[in-house]
């Protein structure tokens, strides 16, 4: 039975999120079982090539914060934060380069390279799957790495406990921020996974 007050209570983003999954599923339903309708799916690469570029640049930028702040104050460093440091940048290059690699599908796609569009939309969609979950696990290793950098200088003795208590707030800010953020990486995951069913089915219909 229909439930007018749990239909009222979903709220904007849950909307949107389904009606970017409607979209795909009407575009699907409404081809007939021979034919799908190319210009639609290639509407829909062209769009992701352009999100897909912009997430690139975003991706590559973040790094350099992490650059400023390790140079600005290495010489301030312990021997443990500056390995701590080194760390985390160690293994974040690597993931951003494997990132850049699997948006490439859709952000270096042209038309004259291939006339299979539904192939190169699920290839993307497929990757985009890939990309939530590891930003979605990326967010309890930076509030891993916070809490860490606040022991390491506690126990060293370099901040004073007024200071301590001052660090704790922002990194149980953050922690927060890092909690939304999950739940954001996880439904947006979840939608890239409907949407990848959507698109094989498509494709078996093709």
């Amino acid at each position: 039975m229909h439930n007018p007050d749990k239909e009222n209570q979903k709220t904007p983003s849950d909307r949107t999120d389904e009606k970017q999954d409607d979209s795909l599923s009407a575009l699907w339903q409404a081809q007939p079982v021979t034919a799908i309708n190319l210009e639609k799916v290639k509407a829909n690469l062209s769009s992701e090539r352009k999100k897909q570029r912009c997430y690139m640049v975003m991706d590559s930028l973040m790094v350099f914060p992490a650059i400023y702040i390790l140079a600005k104050y290495w010489g301030n460093m312990s021997l443990v934060a500056q390995l701590m440091f080194v760390f985390m940048l160690a293994t974040s290059l690597p993931l951003l380069v494997y990132q850049l690699w699997l948006r490439r599908v859709a952000a270096f796609y042209k038309d004259s390279q291939t006339a299979d569009h539904l192939m190169q939309l699920t290839k993307q969609v497929k990757n985009n799957v890939k990309i939530a979950f590891m930003t979605k696990h990326s967010t309890w290793v930076a509030v891993v790495f916070g809490f860490a950098f606040i022991l390491e200088r506690y126990f060293l003795g370099d901040l004073a406990p007024e200071k301590v208590i001052k660090l704790i707030i922002v990194i149980s800010s953050m922690s927060i921020g890092m909690l939304i953020w999950y739940v954001w990486a996880h439904k947006r995951q979840k939608r890239f996974e409907r949407q990848l069913k959507t698109l094989e089915a498509m494709a078996q219909q093709h």
